[in-house]
């Protein structure tokens, strides 16, 4: 099975594909985890791109994070589902804050700062990105499932056991 697993900052797009990971033994790609280094510094494409690549080589996989210019047309086209996190704004906002706390124990650089507030409650959910979001919703309609509340994302979680 591919999943490819979209949504907004905070929305628990890790926390979820993780959890499908675990409970299928499927292999997971996080974007963030080899877009940015523990000093939230950018890793080139030409480093990252060939990562992508090679990974959706895999029979099973899953992928989360919206990253357009890695490689979404081709995840899209070849994952067997796509799920859209579009969850409340503040429990998000939540969520995104909870995880910068545990990613600084990981040792990651606090990126606690007015840049991650603006993106978390503004930034990822701009007119653009909802567009996006639902164009995808309906040119790919037989394989993309849309959560919007913790509800939908738990009722989701229950078929993978």
């Amino acid at each position: 099975m591919k999943i490819a697993v979209l949504g907004y900052a905070g929305s628990g797009k890790t926390y979820l594909s993780d959890y499908i990971s675990n409970k299928k033994n499927i292999p997971v790609l996080h974007l963030d985890s080899i877009k940015w280094d523990k000093e939230w510094k950018p890793i080139d494409d030409s480093v990252v791109l060939p990562k992508v690549a090679e990974f959706m080589k895999k029979d099973d996989w899953i992928i989360d994070g919206y990253y357009t210019y890695l490689m979404i047309d081709e995840r899209l086209e070849k994952a067997d589902e796509i799920v859209l996190l579009l969850l409340p704004r503040l429990t998000c906002f939540y969520r995104a804050l909870k995880r910068t706390k545990s990613r600084k124990k990981e040792g990651y650089k606090n990126d606690f700062n007015r840049w991650f507030v603006k993106f978390t409650l503004f930034g990822c959910r701009n007119k653009e990105r909802r567009e996006y979001y639902a164009e995808i919703a309906e040119k790919y309609k037989d394989k993309t499932i849309v959560l919007k509340s913790k509800r939908q994302v738990d009722e989701y979680m229950k078929k993978f056991g």
